[in-house]
C-alpha cells in the first residue's frame, strides 16, 4: 500500500490525539527531571516520550523520520550513560563535591530518558516500516 492509498484516518482520534500530544510530552519531561526526587526517572519518562513516536505513527503512517539518525542518536545517549559514570566513580567527584549529586542525577536521568525514548522509538518504527531483508544493526 502506497502513501496516495492510506486509509482515511479517524477525525476524533486525530484530534484527541493532537490535544494530548504536548501534556504527554510535558508529562514525560517532567518524570525525567524530577525521578530523582520522586518514584519515576529516566526510564518511566522515556517510555512515555516513546509513546510520541507512537502517538505520531498512530496519527500520520507515513515513514518520514531518519531512524538512521535516531539510532546514531541513541547510540551517543548510551556511551555517554556509560562514560560519565565511569569518570565520576573514578575521579571522586561526588566525594569531592557532594553538592553536585543532584545535578549528576539529573543529567543521567535525561540521558536514560532520552535514550530509552528514542530506543523504543527506533524499535516501534522498525516494525512499522520494515526496510528490507538484509539490513543490519550495528549496536
Amino acid at each position: 500500500m502506497s502513501n496516495t492509498e492510506l486509509p482515511a484516518q479517524s477525525t476524533i482520534l486525530d484530534e484527541v490525539i493532537g490535544f494530548l500530544y504536548p501534556f504527554i510530552l510535558l508529562l514525560g519531561f517532567y518524570m525525567i527531571l524530577h525521578g530523582h526526587q520522586h518514584p519515576g526517572g529516566g526510564f518511566q519518562g522515556g517510555t512515555i516520550l516513546a509513546a510520541l513516536f507512537i502517538a505520531r505513527y498512530i496519527i500520520f503512517p507515513v515513514n518520514t523520520m531518519n531512524s538512521e539518525r535516531m539510532h546514531t542518536i541513541q547510540r551517543t545517549f548510551l556511551a555517554l550513560i556509560l562514560v560519565i559514570p565511569c569518570v565520576v566513580l573514578f575521579t571522586g567527584l561526588l566525594n569531592r563535591f557532594p553538592a553536585y549529586r543532584t545535578h549528576y542525577l539529573l543529567v543521567m536521568n535525561l540521558l536514560i530518558g532520552l535514550q530509552v525514548g528514542l530506543e523504543l522509538g527506533v524499535a516501534v518504527l522498525r516494525f512499522a516500516f520494515f526496510e528490507g531483508v538484509g539490513k543490519t544493526w550495528r549496536l
